[in-house]
């Protein structure tokens, strides 16, 4: 599984952040939307003080206001947006005129469909994750990642979207999400103990991936 990426989302703690440096993934990820893992912004920069310059920190939010987010990557607080609401693509666009960052759009994925279409994105990356109504992203389950193959046979080559993988991964199947060929691969509840990050899990996954 070399040369994939590896996204450890929703750090809520400073000892998050530290076994997030001692784990090394390639990033972390910073929850802003009304989710279990919502942290302030003031948060979010102390963390970013003690996050190894090594990993970059991406910012997850859904339906924020522009202005807010390119400040947040404006100032440094985040590298890269992961956008998980209704932002369009003169939302995507805008954001990256106003700060020459990354974008990540996530998808709610129920079919095929759901990946084809959103292919036509300004953003650099797609986020495959879970469908389920009324919640934008974060919800820890699986889709039928057979949909990808699928998607795959119907898009042109040079029109696929570099994509992360998310939803329901955890050490035992992570190889099984690799098989897939994301870009990346976004981890949180699969990371966790009882609802907080577990630092042995997180370094162990990451080791799984790169196949330490």
């Amino acid at each position: 599984m070399n040369g994939i990426k590896i996204k450890l989302c929703g750090m809520t703690r400073e000892c998050d952040i530290e076994y997030a440096n001692e784990a090394k993934p390639d990033y972390v990820g910073f929850v802003f939307a009304g989710t279990k893992t919502k942290i302030s912004h003031d948060t979010a920069k102390k963390f970013r003080k003690l996050l190894s310059d090594k990993i970059e920190a991406v910012g997850v939010f859904a339906d924020e206001d522009i202005g807010v987010v390119a400040e947040l990557l404006n100032e440094g607080t985040i590298n890269i947006a992961q956008l998980h609401g209704g932002e369009d693509e003169k939302f995507i666009s805008e954001l990256k005129r106003m700060t020459g960052c990354k974008v990540i759009k996530a998808v709610r994925v129920a079919s095929e469909e759901d990946i084809i279409c959103a292919h036509g994105t300004d953003a650099d990356y797609l986020l495959f994750d879970a469908y389920k109504k009324g919640i934008p992203g974060g919800t820890g389950e699986m889709f039928k990642w057979a949909f990808i193959q699928r998607a795959y046979s119907v898009i042109q080559e040079e029109k696929w979207k570099p994509f992360f993988l998310a939803g329901g991964i955890n050490i035992h199947n992570v190889r099984r999400a690799a098989a897939f060929n994301p870009c990346g691969i976004d981890l949180s509840s699969g990371i966790e103990t009882e609802g907080f990050k577990d630092r042995d899990k997180m370094i162990g996954i990451v080791r799984r991936i790169r196949d330490v």
